[in-house]
């Protein structure tokens, strides 16, 4: 069984291998599925099909039993800030993508191509060409139709992705919005479900802290993290000394208008940026220490910031959208928040803070919850019985 891999992603490895060391690390569940995916001996035939991040240049190797395709996904006709600033793929509908693609997966010629999102066109737009050629799975990571952001850019990567899903057939999801979503735009959509392999954190919470609330993610509008910012100022007017640790990459011109925002809401003793930490142990290392995990994010299917929080024992708090209300169904794993409920979410800060029985009954909860749903072990059996399950519905059409 020969199968495509058509995804992006960034780790350590290939950094040092291309020489990078400044290019920041993401899609750490592509990498965690390659390593899961290079000591089977199950007859199937990796490739890995991904835009050059590195060094925007094709290249091809064979590492540990898999097939990487890099591909140059910038053209270097136009100079680079205006291919960025004017957004050249969207105004071409990603033309020299999808021909670069459609080149390489022809040379390959696979039996399936397993599509990794389609919410970033650099890479999936160039499964539209090769559809009818060959079986397709896809595998929702997430939605850019929820997004909050209006531009052109955004408004072309929601088409495109509406595009995908409308004319795919099989479908890899993990929760009932996922479910929900994809029938929406394609009723006759036939779904599995399967999880994404996890970096589990080695670290779990000890009964010290070294502050109180931690947010580590993007940082960005859409994950709350403004909406954090006024409610620490409520929690202030109760606890002076309350400190939030904020981890995750972020622009410079964000973070001026934050910085711009902490000054407004006098909390410039109360919040400590950590920045973008290179590797995901790093993040997890600083993250434990803190009382409870906030990640007030508008829109998500299940963030791994909580799953990993629930792995380390961290009790979280969160806003109720998404898939995120799935995590309650049996028993309170996190506490949930209204969306955009600031007042709700600064009471439910004050009080994990203030119950620490209640902080440690629910992270145990938590951690019972994400070990039976969230294993690894499974990840890897479950795909290749949908992958050979896929071909051979597409073999006897």
């Amino acid at each position: 069984m020969k199968v495509v891999w058509l995804c992006h992603f960034c780790n350590s490895e290939f950094k040092e291998y291309f020489h990078t060391p400044e290019i920041k690390e993401f899609s750490p569940w592509i990498n965690s599925l390659i390593k899961l995916f290079k000591d089977v001996n199950n007859n199937i035939e990796i490739h890995v099909v991904a835009p050059n991040v590195f060094n925007n240049t094709d290249h091809y190797l064979k590492n540990d039993n898999i097939y990487y395709h890099f591909y140059k996904y910038k053209t270097d006709l136009i100079p680079r800030k205006i291919y960025n600033y004017f957004s050249i793929n969207g105004f071409t509908n990603y033309f020299y993508i999808k021909n670069k693609i459609k080149k390489i997966i022809n040379e390959i010629k696979p039996d399936l191509i397993h599509l990794h999102g389609a919410e970033n066109p650099y890479y999936s737009a160039g499964i539209l060409p090769v559809l009818n050629n060959y079986p397709t799975f896809l595998t929702i990571q997430g939605f850019i139709r929820n997004s909050t952001a209006k531009d052109f850019r955004t408004k072309h990567r929601i088409k495109i992705e509406e595009e995908i899903i409308k004319k795919i057939k099989y479908f890899g999801i993990r929760t009932k919005e996922m479910m929900n979503i994809i029938l929406s735009l394609n009723p006759k959509a036939k779904l599995y479900w399967h999880n994404y392999p996890l970096n589990i954190p080695e670290f779990q919470k000890s009964n010290e802290s070294d502050y109180d609330i931690v947010f580590f993610a993007r940082v960005c509008k859409d994950k709350g993290i403004e909406d954090l910012l006024v409610a620490l100022s409520i929690v202030k007017q109760e606890m002076p000394n309350v400190c939030l640790h904020i981890i995750g990459p972020i622009s410079n011109s964000y973070k001026y208008k934050l910085n711009n925002m902490i000054q407004t809401l006098h909390l410039e003793q109360n919040v400590i940026f950590k920045g973008f930490m290179p590797t995901q142990e790093e993040v997890f290392k600083h993250a434990v220490k803190a009382k409870i995990c906030v990640l007030p994010t508008y829109h998500d299917i299940i963030p791994g910031t909580i799953i990993e929080s629930m792995y380390m024992k961290l009790p979280v708090i969160a806003y109720a959208v998404g898939g995120i209300p799935e995590l309650n169904q049996n028993t309170e794993t996190i506490r949930l928040v209204n969306k955009q409920d600031i007042n709700s979410l600064a009471k439910k800060i004050l009080y994990l803070l203030n119950n620490e029985i209640k902080r440690v009954k629910m992270a145990n909860d938590a951690y019972d919850y994400a070990k039976k749903r969230f294993n690894n072990e499974e990840i890897v059996p479950i795909l290749l019985e949908i992958y050979s399950e896929i071909i051979r519905l597409e073999t006897i059409k």
